[in-house]
């Protein structure tokens, strides 16, 4: 598996939690880290993921630039 499919299928199993990419790197013991922001900047161009500034669900950190999977909008 790419990185990029990791990364994917991690979100995907995670929905409504947003992670940074320096504990995107941690978990998925993907190295650099900047491959991790590599591929997080390549999957925010695809519309099932947000990419933004928001509290990261595993360090905790505020204001971190966080990626998660889009959730859709029902009603």
């Amino acid at each position: 598996m790419t990185a990029i499919q990791e990364i994917e299928e991690f979100l995907k199993g995670n929905v409504g939690r947003a992670y940074c990419d320096d504990c995107l790197s941690g978990t998925l013991n993907i190295t650099p880290r900047q491959q991790v922001q590599q591929k997080t900047t390549s999957l925010a161009k695809d519309n099932r993921f947000w990419r933004g500034r928001r509290q990261c669900a595993r360090c905790g950190e505020d204001n971190k630039l966080v990626i998660c999977v889009r959730l859709a909008l029902v009603g």
